[in-house]
């Protein structure tokens, strides 16, 4: 008789159900990384427009482009800002994820140990069966002398 776990079912479903958050998680990291990619853009093209600015201005601007750069600085800005704030949503939604994974990860552990103290207790239970079995069969043996 082999050994069969009764909370296999569990176990299979806790599998799956890490697997599923590893996903979700691989999912948020990688979210999280594009609207990171898109931010330091926007920032890198904000410094940029800056030491252009600086540039003309020591050379000479007219005055309607100094406007024009305001404008386009204020809308990078803006721009700056709304990606802040995705950036952050997509960062506190991936550790979230991160803790469900670290939580799935902990409940698939709990049934796997369970699993190994069930099959350490099988294998003693069969060892003791196995010398009554043959605590038996040397009776037998004596006796039929």
């Amino acid at each position: 008789m082999s050994f069969r776990y009764t909370l296999q079912k569990v176990l299979e479903i806790k599998e799956r159900e890490k697997q599923n958050s590893e996903n979700e998680y691989s999912k948020a990291t990688k979210q999280f990384e594009e609207m990171a990619t898109r931010l330091y853009d926007l920032l890198k093209n904000k410094e940029d427009l800056e030491a252009r600015c600086e540039q003309q201005m020591n050379e000479g601007i007219p005055i309607h482009q100094l406007q024009q750069h305001q404008t386009i600085l204020m809308r990078l800005n803006i721009d700056i800002e709304r990606q802040q704030q995705s950036t952050n949503l997509a960062r506190n939604q991936m550790y979230q994820k991160q803790e469900e994974l670290v939580d799935a990860a902990i409940e698939l552990k709990k049934y796997e140990k369970m699993k190994e103290i069930k099959h350490a207790e099988y294998i003693e239970e069969q060892k003791r069966l196995d010398n009554m079995r043959m605590d038996e069969i040397s009776l037998q043996l004596y006796v039929n002398r």
